[in-house]
Parts: C-alpha cells; sequence; structure tokens
C-alpha cells in the first residue's frame, strides 16, 4: 500500500509544480516534451490540459509508471493500449514519441512502438545524437537520454539509498559543464526533469539560469524531442556523423 508521504511528495508536481515549470517556460519563450502517465492524466487532468493547451509537447510514459522490465509481451501491449486510449480520450492527443518508465525497455518494445505508430523513443543511451533502433516494422528513431541530466538522483532523497541531495549550484556547474561539452561535439542535450522534483522554487531558478547560460553559445536549437526525432527522420539515408 503506497504511503501517504510518498503520495504527497508526487502530488506536489500537478498542484505546484507543473505551473511553476510551464510560467519559467512561458518566460523563457520555450517549448517542452512531457511524458505523462495515463493514471495522471485522468487522476490530475486540469494540469495536464494546460500542458496541451499551452502548446507543448505530450508524450506517452506507461499507464501507472509500470517497471516494463516486469512486464511480458502481452502485458505490457496492454499497457500501451490502455495508455493511448487515455491520451486519446482525456486529452484528444496521439503522441508521438515514448518515454519508458525508468527508461526500462525491453528488446520487443521498440517493434511495439512501430506498431503503435510512435515516430520516436526517448529511454534509451546508446549515442549522444539521434540515432536509429533496428525492429521488424522498420527503423525507430531514439532521441537518448542520460542519467547525469536526470533529476531525480541529483535531487530526489530515497530513504535507504545513502543518496545526498544535491544543491541547485551544483547541479548548474554539473549540466552547464556537460552542456558546454556537448555544445562542442554538436550533440544532443536532453534534460530530464520532473515536476515533483524540479518544479520546486531554487529547482526552477536553475532551469531558468540554464537556458540563459546555453543561448549565450552558438548556434544552439531549443527543441521538443519530436521537432529533433523528425529533424533525424528526415536525414535519414543521408550522410551522418558517427
Amino acid at each position: 500500500m503506497p504511503r501517504l508521504g510518498d503520495l504527497e511528495e508526487r502530488r506536489f508536481g500537478p498542484r505546484v509544480g507543473v505551473d511553476r515549470i510551464l510560467k519559467a517556460l512561458d518566460r523563457l519563450k520555450l517549448k517542452a516534451s512531457f511524458y505523462i502517465p495515463g493514471w495522471t492524466v485522468v487522476n490530475h487532468l486540469a494540469p495536464c490540459k494546460r500542458i496541451r493547451d499551452a502548446g507543448h509537447e505530450i508524450g506517452a510514459h506507461g499507464n501507472v509508471h509500470e517497471a516494463v522490465g516486469m512486464l511480458d509481451e502481452t502485458q505490457e501491449k496492454r499497457v500501451m493500449a490502455e495508455q493511448l486510449a487515455i491520451l486519446k480520450d482525456e486529452l484528444g492527443v496521439k503522441p508521438a514519441g515514448y518515454r519508458s518508465p525508468s527508461w526500462d525497455v525491453n528488446v520487443w518494445t521498440p517493434a511495439l512502438l512501430k506498431r503503435n505508430g510512435f515516430l520516436y523513443d526517448s529511454s534509451l543511451m546508446g549515442n549522444d545524437i539521434p540515432y536509429d533502433i533496428d525492429t521488424p516494422e522498420g527503423p525507430l528513431t531514439e532521441v537518448p537520454v542520460q542519467w547525469i541530466m536526470d533529476d531525480a538522483p541529483l535531487f530526489r532523497h530515497v530513504y535507504g539509498a545513502g543518496n545526498v541531495i544535491a544543491d541547485p549550484a551544483r547541479v548548474f556547474n554539473l549540466w552547464s559543464t556537460e552542456f558546454a561539452a556537448m555544445h562542442r561535439e554538436q550533440a544532443c542535450f536532453v534534460l530530464t526533469c520532473h515536476p515533483f522534483i524540479s518544479g520546486r522554487a531554487s529547482r526552477v531558478q536553475l532551469i531558468e539560469d540554464l537556458v540563459k547560460f546555453m543561448r549565450k553559445s552558438k548556434g544552439v536549437w531549443f527543441a521538443t524531442c519530436e521537432e529533433i526525432a523528425r529533424w533525424h527522420e528526415s536525414q535519414r539515408g543521408g550522410a551522418k556523423r558517427r
């Protein structure tokens, strides 16, 4: 049975964090990609509609944030159908992208995504630029992620894990250094933030400061993951780096 403390920590996201992040994105004049579990849409529909109505991308993110690696293929198909039905019925959204809960992906997941009409996945760490995952249904675009740019290991306290919550200044240094190095490599900087974690006031300020730092570099393209995936698809078959 979930503990009330855990539930309330996560409820901070739809209650406070989402709107705080939306206001920051509006100030920065940026569009972002939000990956929302089906359960969250059903139980916190109003903030999900505000995300949609602000013009941000909405992607699929499981139904109840299932650990996909614990599901067999039949179970994963059922979960996929459930989350897609919720996004369609409640938000009128057919998602182009998918991010697996906890970045947990089975060997059959990419083909399942292709069969369900997804343009891209954003759950794997096999490169630092967009790349193709081969499936029996054809190539699936991967917009890669990495743990160093996820807020959860840095900011979330987990009892018994021995982790120390990082202060925003340390994380700004970490992320800005990673960005500068990736900018030199012409790589794809995908920052992963959870509203119940990065929706805290000092962390929203960190994100704003990071964006302002990034804007000082030439040639930076701020884009949703769908825009990145569509760019990658337009390049497929031509000359590619790496």
